[in-house]
C-alpha cells in the first residue's frame, strides 16, 4: 500500500513539471500579388466572353437560376420571390440592363453574393445568358 501510494506520489509530481505546448503562431498574410491557389483558373473561367450560347446553356441557366436566383429576384427577375414576400430585403430587379446583370452574376462584380461559392463559372455564365433572356435581350 506504502508502494502504491510512493508511486501515486511520483507520477503526479512528474506531470507537474510537463510544459504545455506553445500557443500556435498566427496565420502569415499572404504576400503581395499572391492568388489563392485556384482563384487563376476560376477568374479564367469567369472572363468574357464565356461559352458559347446554345439551347443546352440556356436550359441550365434556366435550371439554375430557379434554384439559385428565382427564391430572391422572382421567376421574371422584377426582385418579388417568395424569401422578399416574407420580410427578406428586395434585391434589384433583373436585367436593369442585359451587359450589367452579365457582369453581377458572371464576375460578381456587385459585390459578395451569398452563393458566390456555390456556383461555378460555367453556370454563372448559363445563369447570365439565361438573365439576358428574360429582358428580350439577344444571348
Amino acid at each position: 500500500m506504502r508502494r502504491a501510494a510512493l508511486a501515486l506520489a511520483l507520477l503526479t509530481l512528474g506531470c507537474d513539471g510537463w510544459s504545455e505546448s506553445p500557443p500556435p503562431e498566427p496565420p502569415r498574410p499572404a504576400p503581395a500579388g499572391a492568388v489563392p491557389r485556384g482563384d487563376g483558373a476560376r477568374t479564367a473561367a469567369l472572363a468574357a466572353p464565356g461559352p458559347p450560347v446554345d439551347a443546352a446553356l440556356l436550359r441550365l441557366g434556366a435550371e439554375r437560376y430557379a434554384i439559385f436566383c428565382a427564391p430572391c429576384h422572382g421567376a421574371g427577375g422584377a426582385g418579388d420571390g417568395p424569401v422578399v414576400a416574407r420580410g427578406f430585403p428586395r434585391p434589384p430587379p433583373f436585367p436593369a440592363e442585359a451587359a450589367r446583370s452579365m457582369a453581377a452574376v458572371a464576375t460578381n462584380r456587385a459585390g459578395a453574393h451569398p452563393f458566390d461559392d456555390r456556383i461555378p463559372p460555367r453556370d454563372r455564365w448559363a445563369i447570365a445568358r439565361f438573365i439576358e433572356t428574360l429582358g428580350g435581350a439577344r444571348p
